[in-house]
């Protein structure tokens, strides 16, 4: 069974790189980010590099009455 890794802030220029080793050591990876400072191209480039599409969620994970 693969295992699943949840990836907040999954386009930015960081993640996105950690998605690619995470990917290529066989996880499943899900992205969550509110694309903020992000483009959903991302998701794209991801997918051409790796071969795999990542999952995607665009929320914003922010507790709004703080």
């Amino acid at each position: 069974m693969t295992e699943t890794i949840l990836v907040t802030g999954g386009t930015g220029f960081i993640a996105s790189h950690v998605v690619l080793k995470l990917q290529a050591r066989g996880y499943r990876v899900v992205l969550v980010d509110n694309l903020s400072n992000s483009s959903p191209r991302v998701i794209d480039r991801l997918e051409q590099i790796s071969g795999t599409r990542p999952g995607f969620h665009e929320c914003d994970l922010r507790d709004g009455n703080r």
